[in-house]
Order: structure tokens, then C-alpha cells, then sequence
């Protein structure tokens, strides 16, 4: 029986990573000069179909290494840190900008998904 479960187990991971393969793929395709013009221009609110289906893709990604970002001061300083996905852990400073405008660092956060996606498979 044990057996069994781990032989489902194996071959569902191997279907999620297709699955997951095959999709990135199709996302690539969606990346381009427009859409990540439409998100600069509205980080928040609705987007186009194809945004919408990237962004999903984006927040549904494994906590660990998750680009994010991080207030340093209320309503006026951010920065963009990457998780440890550990517990306790402390996130790791990306690059030591600082933005001031919430918007501008959404959109960098941003950037550095699609780069991440464009990298490849990985």
C-alpha cells in the first residue's frame, strides 16, 4: 500500500511539473511591451485578461525566493526583498534601492517577476 501512495505521489509532481512547465511557457508569450506598459500605468485595480493571468500566475508562486516588497516607512519608503520562505527567516535586500513611490516599486517588484519568468524554466 505504501507503495502505491508513492507511485501516485511521483507521478502527480511529475504532472504539476508539465503542467507548470507548460504554462510558463504560455505566459512568456503573453509578456509584452503593452501589458507591461498596462501595469505600470495601473498596478492596482482590473486589469486585461492576459495581465490578470500573469499576476495569478505571480501570486500563486512558492513563498521561498518570492520577490516582494517591503515597507520600511509608512506610506513612504519601500524596497524589494526576496523570502526565505523560512520560519523566522529574514528576507534578503535585493538590491538596496529605495522608492519612494508605492506605485513605482509595485511595477519594480513586478520586473523582476517577468525577468525571473523570461529566465526560463527555472
Amino acid at each position: 500500500m505504501a507503495g502505491e501512495t508513492a507511485l501516485h505521489e511521483d507521478r502527480d509532481r511529475v504532472y504539476r511539473e508539465r503542467f507548470d512547465r507548460s504554462l510558463r511557457a504560455h505566459l512568456r508569450t503573453l509578456i509584452t511591451p503593452a501589458l507591461i506598459e498596462e501595469y505600470r500605468a495601473s498596478p492596482l485595480g482590473q486589469h486585461s485578461d492576459d495581465l490578470e493571468r500573469v499576476l495569478n500566475y505571480f501570486r500563486r508562486a512558492p513563498f521561498e525566493g518570492k520577490y516582494v516588497l517591503f515597507e520600511l516607512e509608512a506610506n513612504r519608503a519601500y524596497k524589494i526583498v526576496t523570502t526565505t520562505g523560512a520560519d523566522g527567516g529574514l528576507p534578503e535586500d535585493v538590491d538596496g534601492t529605495v522608492y519612494t513611490d508605492k506605485n513605482e516599486a509595485l511595477h519594480a517588484v513586478f520586473l523582476k517577476r517577468v525577468a525571473a519568468l523570461m529566465a526560463g524554466d527555472g
